[in-house]
């Protein structure tokens, strides 16, 4: 606090003696800090490199988004009472989608739509938005506790509602042993 209150002294006793010299070092102090916070090119690379690296770290993860699926609900599926040792097949109906950025104009007559790329050093790729992943087709279970049909309903219900799907999609059957 005290240290403010020297520099602004010092600022009023230099605005009273006022010359040419006082001026063009404010002038330039001014300049200085204009350019220290203008953002740079080198920033935007930076984030673009770090977008980059989720956008493959989700290309690596879809590529294991069936496994991890199964895997999961195999795992809560077997903590089920009754259930018991559990193995699940899943199913999807699309490779999901991607959703890309783009630059869109309009003139009097026409619209353009123009997707927006980023270079990767290799080339460029598009800028993804958003990424939905695919959608679950059906579910197989296979369950020591599967020829039981409380055990087997509960499995399925349990199923429909994760995934948001119709029962004749769903099959629970009894592991043999």
């Amino acid at each position: 606090m005290n240290s403010f209150f020297q520099i602004r002294e010092w600022l009023e006793h230099r605005m009273k003696k006022r010359n040419k010299t006082d001026f063009l070092i404010m002038i330039l102090l001014g300049v200085l800090l204009m350019i220290i916070t203008i953002p740079t090119g080198s920033l935007r690379k930076e984030k673009d490199v770090s977008e980059n690296e989720q956008t493959q770290k989700e290309v690596q993860s879809e590529a294991d988004y069936k496994a991890s699926m199964e895997k999961q609900l195999g795992e809560l599926i077997s903590q089920m009472e009754g259930a018991g040792r559990t193995r699940v097949m899943i199913t999807l109906a699309d490779e999901g989608e991607t959703y890309v950025d783009k630059d869109v104009s309009t003139d009097e007559k026409k619209r353009e739509e123009k997707t927006v790329v980023y270079d990767t050093g290799d080339g460029e790729e598009p800028y993804v938005i958003r990424r939905a992943w695919p959608k679950v087709e059906g579910v197989v279970v296979v369950s020591e506790g599967g020829g039981n049909s409380k055990v087997a309903t509960e499995i399925s219900n349990a199923v429909m509602s994760l995934f948001d799907i119709e029962a004749h999609k769903v099959i629970v059957v009894k592991m043999s042993v």
